[in-house]
């Protein structure tokens, strides 16, 4: 068994305890209960927090509160022509579904992301987000009821989740401006640490590169209907080699393939083996070869780093490397959907406000505002079906 399977099956044993014994505190939301159902516990956890930020900082939290209703209403426009542009391409072309859910499962249709991973990303990108509503809410002088933890539970608790519960009746009577404030606050404070997970990945690189050196390109992926896959490659072979040319990188494979073109017999050596692999005509573009492959580099641990840090510490650095490398592409993706102008999200709820301020008759802002929810969840729909039929 996997260290990640031994870490998931630990982590849902210890939360199902930990919510029977605070089962007074914890209370369900029931959809299709047992098999499907919502656990919430409630607490007072970071409301300290927040009234100490909040009131130690308070015309800077206003300003960035101002800053990110624009950047929110920015990555919306971002979001919702991303997704129609992709749901288009996927019907019409080989595009990929731009919606899949993200789970510490190998499955088709599934963005798998493994568990450690997994669990940590979605806890402390859950954890900025709500701490961001919690926080613009107290500049404003807006009650925060409580916080706490929810989970979406199969049977037994899977996926995590936070929240914050402000005043609904006091945030209803708010101008618009603070409404806005709260609402993008969650998602771009899931992009602001994004950018910054980005910028510690890009510092974190030359020790990286320090700690490892390339010793050829790990396929992670083959093609059932390609050249690669036709002469007996398969996932987890390692090219070192191509025509004589040393593969250190996945950038050599590209640029030796974009000089070569469809029909090219070219010879492939792995860590043990050769073959002959005649490229095909890449589905995408008739001029270029196709060779069928998904490939990451195939890192070793450098002796002189070795000898100097002591084996233990380039594992330790690969394992923090993929740690920002997933915090950065979940924060930046769900923050992102976050945003899209469906009912009950935070895009959803800045939409809204923004056809009560156009529409002066409450119902006809309420129709479009529906209407539009209804072809993004269409859109949504569209892709997750696409991805698991595919």
């Amino acid at each position: 068994m996997s260290i990640d399977a031994i870490a998931a099956l630990i982590f849902v044993v210890l939360l199902a305890v930990f919510l029977w014994r605070k089962r007074k505190q914890v209370q369900l939301q029931r959809a299709l209960f047992p098999l499907l159902y919502v656990v919430m516990y409630r607490s007072s956890f970071g409301l300290k927090s927040m009234d100490k930020l909040s009131k130690k900082f308070p015309r800077l939290l206003r300003v960035l509160g101002d800053i990110g209703i624009i950047a929110g209403f920015l990555g919306m426009l971002l979001i919702c022509a991303e997704l129609t542009y992709n749901t288009v391409k996927v019907f019409t072309s080989e595009g990929v579904p731009g919606i899949q859910p993200v789970l510490p499962i190998e499955a088709k249709g599934v963005f798998f992301v493994p568990f450690l991973y997994w669990i940590l990303s979605i806890f402390l990108l859950a954890l900025v987000h709500e701490f961001a509503h919690g926080v613009l809410a107290r500049v404003h002088n807006m009650p925060v009821k409580s916080s706490g933890f929810a989970f979406l539970c199969v049977l037994l608790p899977v996926i995590p989740a936070a929240f914050v519960e402000p005043d609904e009746k006091v945030v209803q009577k708010r101008p618009y401006r603070q409404q806005l404030g709260v609402f993008a606050a969650g998602p771009v404070s899931n992009m602001i640490f994004a950018a910054v997970m980005l910028g510690l990945f890009t510092i974190f690189s030359p020790v990286l590169s320090a700690a490892f050196d390339e010793k050829g390109v790990e396929l992670v992926g083959v093609s059932e209907d390609g050249p690669a896959k036709a002469v007996g490659l398969s996932e987890g072979d390692i090219i070192v080699r191509l025509n004589e040319v040393a593969i250190t990188s996945v950038a050599n494979v590209t640029s030796f393939l974009n000089r070569s073109v469809p029909g090219d017999s070219i010879s492939v050596e792995t860590t043990n083996r050769s073959l002959s692999v005649t490229l095909a005509v890449n589905p995408k573009n008739d001029s270029k070869a196709y060779m069928g492959i998904q490939a990451k580099p195939y890192l070793k641990p450098n002796p002189e780093f070795i000898s100097s840090y002591g084996a233990w510490l380039p594992p330790a650095l690969k394992w923090l490397a993929g740690l920002m490398f997933w915090l950065f592409m979940l924060n930046i993706g769900i923050g992102l959907f976050n945003l899209l102008p469906i009912g009950p999200l935070d895009g959803g709820r800045m939409f809204q406000l923004v056809c009560f301020k156009l529409f002066k008759r409450k119902e006809v802002a309420l129709k479009v505002w529906s209407l539009v929810s209804i072809f993004f969840v269409v859109l949504i729909l569209a892709n997750l079906f696409a991805g698991f039929l595919r």
